[in-house]
């Protein structure tokens, strides 16, 4: 028993809509009806007794939609659906006898002219915020090079890039219209949006730790105190160490790794003053693998002692 129903699972750029009607043309000539067109997936009928042409209106601004679809029926368009962005889907039976300019739903170059603007509009907008957003990633880049960075400006450049691309595609109509199918861009366009952003923000989230040290009464005049943070890091990649340390002696701050024992970091920190006591460690960078560490504070005189650190 042959199938009633069906779903395309298929995806389009906005300037490559020519290329959804020739599918949703083809589908129809083999008895594959349009139930519900959408931005991802397309829903179908099976009716073989039938066979449509399509056509496709951007128009996400539609203020009196009674009048609108009135408008295409005096024309003979039948109205399927619209999707959440704007797009409209009609269609009108198929007569081989009848020139192609009957299945053109723009009947003037102007009306085709604004539905072109209002897309190259749009695709400006969404390629001015890629690209300013890859430009602000690329900032905080170049002042804390960072994984996450590096993954989240190369994702949003690739972005801003693909749509500069499609801008150029549809104000060149002969060269979208003749150049070859490339359904494989906008799933790669997706799956880079989703992939590297996703990946960027986890990153982000795995790697910051904070803690407070506290030592009271040490005033015993030993030479070495030591206390520590413990921390955890997931992946290699450069972080930055900032504490704030009240102390009324010189010390010194060291991370060590755990399992090895190793010193990857260490600095001898001097008091502000008795006025003011504190020692300020601001976004030292640190180039650090995954493993578990340590922060110990030493070589400490003084009596009271209190660190707030953070590592990011």
């Amino acid at each position: 028993m042959s199938r009633k129903y069906k779903t395309e699972f298929r995806a389009y750029f906005a300037w490559d809509y020519e290329q959804e009607l020739e599918e949703l043309d083809r589908m129809s000539q083999q008895g594959w009806q349009l139930v519900k067109g959408g931005c991802f997936h397309s829903r179908f009928v099976k009716n073989e007794e039938l066979r449509y042409r399509y056509q496709l209106d951007y128009r996400p601004d539609v203020e009196d939609m009674g009048r609108y679809l009135e408008t295409f029926r005096e024309q003979g368009w039948e109205y399927v659906n619209s999707t959440y962005n704007g797009w409209r889907y009609f269609r009108k039976i198929y007569d081989p006898t009848l020139p192609e300019e009957e299945y053109q739903i723009f009947t003037d170059r102007s009306s085709l002219g604004e539905m072109t603007r209002r897309l190259r509009k749009l695709a400006l907008v969404l390629m001015s915020v890629a690209l300013l957003m890859a430009a602000v990633e690329g900032v905080l880049l170049v002042m804390k090079p960072r994984l996450p960075q590096l993954i989240m400006t190369g994702t949003l450049l690739f972005e801003g890039l693909v749509i500069a691309w499609g801008v150029g595609l549809m104000d060149d109509p002969e060269k979208r219209r003749g150049r070859a199918k490339s359904g494989y861009i906008i799933w790669m366009f997706f799956l880079a949006l989703v992939l590297g952003s996703g990946s960027s923000i986890y990153l982000m989230e795995q790697r910051y730790s904070s803690g407070v040290m506290y030592l009271g009464g040490i005033g015993d005049g030993s030479a070495t105190v030591e206390h520590w943070g413990e921390f955890d890091i997931a992946y290699k990649d450069n972080y930055y160490l900032s504490a704030e340390i009240s102390a009324q002696s010189p010390l010194t701050l060291s991370l060590v790794r755990e399992d090895t024992g190793e010193t990857v970091y260490t600095q001898e920190l001097e008091t502000a003053g008795e006025e003011l006591p504190y020692i300020v460690l601001e976004d030292e960078k640190v180039k650090l693998r995954r493993g578990s560490y340590r922060i110990y504070l030493s070589d400490y005189y003084g009596e009271t002692l209190a660190v707030n650190w953070s590592i990011e």
